[in-house]
């Protein structure tokens, strides 16, 4: 998998997080209110988790590596 593949998939599931976070409030009838804000924190912290691995893939290597040829 390429660089630019990996961050494509991170942005479609940050994106599938967001939508489901839109949509949860409609749920909150058959989840009640606890569970809407236990799984509304989770998915906000897993957004925060993708930031984090996104920008770590982005930053530039600060050492080459002894594989290349």
């Amino acid at each position: 998998m390429t660089l630019e593949e990996g961050l494509e998939l991170i942005s479609n599931y940050r994106k599938a997080l967001e939508k489901f976070l839109e949509t949860l409030p409609e749920q909150s009838v058959q989840l009640g209110s606890e569970m809407i804000n236990t799984l509304s924190m989770n998915s906000k912290n897993e957004i925060k988790n993708l930031d984090a691995i996104e920008k770590a893939l982005k930053r530039q290597p600060n050492y080459e590596s002894g594989l290349s040829e």
